[in-house]
């Protein structure tokens, strides 16, 4: 098969000056609908069949009868209502398979229809080429196929190339404008209109319940919505020029809701009357450019067939009637729910047998099928010797055993009390006492051939090992002994804790520490998370050293530099407290230390130079510091009369 555009120039040179529908004509014969004449059993023996009106010698033949493909396809007449058939008309019909199944349509008279596929239709030109194309590029939905139009059409799709693409379903849009086989025009985008996780638009939703939600999510479809109405309006206007030229106008809305957008308003998008609408007549994806562009190649190809290729595929499509008048085509599905139709058919036995043929019957059948009745009896008392008990009731009540428990259930006890017993002695912390249980606690079954299973099983629900216990409860002793004996500080609890992280104590941390550093190679204490102290060399120390000795010093500056920072607040403070006659004494004191270098002033406790200070003055005398001026104070308390 091979395809060719609907608007290159290949395609006009094919269709020629004569195009016509392919026909195909479906004989059958025609069944009488003169009432069955009625059927009367020839056998004596009653043994027949009301579906294929025959009758049997015996019984073994009856029910051979019943397999055979004759009575099925008699039994499926009779459901539909017709007469059955004959053994010879059968089979005649033998070779078709199709007829066996007996669910074919009726029909009347010799059948001559249009072959159509999936919405394509089958055309031939007078060349004898066949080929097939969708029927919506020339004929409307509801339009009737005609000859007489039809080249047409088919030159008028091949001239005007310009079609209309456009898709909207799921808040997704896109429209294109095709000339040829080229998008001149093109736009998509999505808005957010779909309720997540049950479907439908939001305005569905609210025409459904009466009311409006009020939620984030509600209110943001509904603008959503309105924007997305907008959006469609403002492309659609804007490309208004090129749809008018446009020979089709190709879409694809579901719902009632996305077609309300292109069809309803006070001026509607498209026009429902324009003859050019048609919809796309198979199944799509997402509203996207690249769907819309695979809609339009389906759409503009034409499918080229052999000759006798094109016989064999045309027998095997669905055949629709010419006729305006759909043909009621009979369904084979049985509806329960109705009432089935009385169809009267003789019973099984038409004919009761009387006594004497009853006789007659009896002395035919042959002596070795005839039945003797005997009576003939059988001890079984041999048979319960094997099970005799000689035991009164009484006694086989006490002998009865009593139910002992089972030995997982016995074993499981003995583990919990177990359990118990090594928890409190790690509570108490006694090693010796600890240390002998251990030796004498039996090893279960299963862990016999590991030593330090003991050691190192699970004591409670949390998943915490001995180790884990003597951790939580601070016993140092049992730790350093727990760690001596195997235990292994990697094993995690529950709360995929180690021993040592399973506590913050930092005396227990350090036994885990010390042991690390008098054993670095008897675990893994990366994994069990316990910190190794690293051995130094002399230069590392050294380094060491010289790092902590810079580190005092840059305190000692820092520490200098926050008392001088404090000083000088501490003046700034005094200075703006002082009137402007003392500032400017101050002023003078400073210039003339500052020439000379003699003192100006000098404290009165101490005789210290106070030359360009901010004295602390009592009593009309100043002082260098307050602690001169509080000595000062004590020395001479004031005395009030």
């Amino acid at each position: 098969m091979a395809q060719v555009q609907i608007f290159d120039s290949s395609f006009k040179q094919l269709i020629g000056d004569e195009v016509k529908f392919l026909q195909m004509v479906a004989s059958e014969a025609r069944e009488t609908k003169e009432a069955p004449e009625k059927w009367t059993p020839s056998s004596v023996s009653g043994l027949i069949c009301s579906y294929c009106k025959t009758s049997f010698n015996d019984v073994q033949q009856q029910r051979e009868h019943y397999k055979l493909d004759w009575h099925r396809y008699n039994l499926k007449q009779s459901l539909l209502s017709r007469s059955p058939l004959t053994e010879e008309e059968f089979n005649e019909r033998a070779d078709d398979v199709s007829s066996i199944s007996g669910s074919e349509s009726e029909k009347e008279d010799n059948l001559e229809s249009i072959a159509t596929s999936q919405g394509k239709i089958f055309l031939k030109t007078s060349q004898g080429v066949v080929f097939s194309m969708y029927r919506c590029l020339l004929f409307a939905k509801k339009e009737e196929l005609d000859n007489n139009v039809l080249l047409d059409r088919l030159r008028e799709c091949n001239v005007n190339n310009q079609w209309t693409v456009i898709m909207l379903g799921g808040g997704h849009f896109a429209g294109a404008v095709f000339r040829g086989s080229t998008p001149i025009l093109h736009k998509t985008f999505h808005c957010y209109t779909v309720r997540a996780g049950q479907g439908g638009s939001q305005s569905s939703k609210d025409n459904r319940s009466g009311s409006q939600c009020k939620s984030a999510g509600a209110s943001l479809r509904r603008y959503n919505e309105t924007a997305l109405v907008q959006h469609v309006h403002d492309i659609l206007e804007t490309w208004q020029q090129e749809i008018a030229n446009s020979g089709l106008i190709i879409y694809r809305a579901t719902g009632a809701y996305n077609q309300s957008i292109l069809f309803s308003g006070k001026v509607p998008l498209l026009n429902r009357s324009d003859s050019r609408l048609r919809t796309v007549p198979f199944s799509t994806r997402r509203a996207t450019f690249t769907e819309v562009k695979r809609v339009h190649g389906l759409l503009s190809c034409a499918t080229l067939y052999e000759s006798s290729q094109t016989l064999d595929d045309v027998l095997k499509h669905e055949v629709k009637e010419t006729s305006p008048k759909r043909s009621k085509v009979k369904n084979n599905n049985i509806n329960r729910a109705k009432s089935r139709e009385n169809v009267e058919r003789p019973l099984p036995v038409a004919y009761p047998a009387s006594r004497s043929n009853s006789l007659e019957r009896t002395d035919q059948i042959p002596s070795e099928d005839n039945l003797y009745i005997s009576e003939q009896e059988i001890s079984t008392k041999s048979l319960l010797e094997n099970f005799d008990d000689s035991l009164t009731l009484e006694e086989r009540r006490r002998k009865k055993p009593k139910k002992t428990k089972s030995r997982n259930k016995r074993q499981a006890e003995r583990e919990t009390l177990h359990k118990a017993k090594v928890y409190e002695l790690m509570q108490l912390g006694n090693i010796p006492n600890f240390e002998l249980y251990l030796k004498n606690a039996k090893i279960p079954d299963d862990e016999s051939d590991n030593k330090s299973s003991v050691i190192n099983e699970v004591i409670d629900a949390h998943g915490n090992s001995l180790l884990h216990i003597a951790a939580m409860h601070r016993q140092f002793d049992l730790i350093r002994y727990l760690l001596e004996h195997d235990a292994d500080p990697c094993l995690r609890n529950s709360s995929q804790q180690t021993p040592y992280s399973s506590t913050q104590d930092g005396d227990v941390r350090t036994v885990f520490k010390t042991f690390a550093s008098e054993f670095p190679e008897k675990y893994n204490y990366n994994k069990a998370q316990i910190p190794i102290p690293a051995v130094l060399t002399d230069e590392q120390l050294e380094k060491r050293k010289l790092v902590k000795k810079l580190k005092r010093e840059k305190e000692k500056e820092k520490k200098k530099a926050t008392v001088l920072k404090k000083q000088e607040e501490c003046e700034r403070e005094r200075f703006l407290q002082l009137s402007d006659r003392e500032k400017r004494a101050l002023a003078a004191e400073r210039r003339i230390l500052s020439q000379g270098g003699t003192v100006v002033a000098r404290c009165f406790l101490c005789a210290s130079d106070m030359s360009g200070k901010v004295p602390f003055e009592y009593s009309g005398n100043k002082f260098c510091t307050i602690d001169c001026l509080k000595a000062h104070r004590l020395a001479h308390p004031i005395v009030l009369s």
